[in-house]
């Protein structure tokens, strides 16, 4: 009977660690040099690469793209245009890794950003 509790036990354990999510929170500074997510955020050291990201625009306009870097460049007059308030929900590996945002004004903005691995 013990062993079989153990079983279960471990059985159940794996269950909930194989279904279970990592999030992670980061406000990031959009100044006049193009800025990614932080890396040790959305690759966390021994937990799953985030593949979902969540971001809020709590300050000035900025440029956003999240395509590769090296086909298209954000610059202040290149990019998807946000708006303080505006929201940018982000669901692929690819474009998590390929974020860039960049201010396009003179004052600095400043992503609310919550990072999560989808199952």
């Amino acid at each position: 009977m013990k062993l079989l509790f153990c079983v279960l036990v471990v059985a159940l354990a794996l269950t909930v660690s194989a279904t279970a999510s990592y999030f992670d929170f980061e406000q990031i500074t959009v100044a006049t040099a193009s800025i990614g997510f932080t890396v040790s955020k959305i690759t966390p050291t021994g937990l799953p690469a985030m593949t979902y990201a969540d971001c809020r625009l709590r300050t000035a306009q900025i440029n956003v793209l999240w395509v590769d870097p090296a086909v298209t460049t954000v610059s202040s007059t290149v990019g998807q245009l946000l708006e303080i308030g505006d929201r940018i929900i982000l669901v692929k590996r690819e474009e998590i890794l390929n974020f860039r945002a960049i201010r396009t004004g003179s004052t600095s903005g400043q992503l609310d950003c919550i990072y999560k691995d989808l199952p």
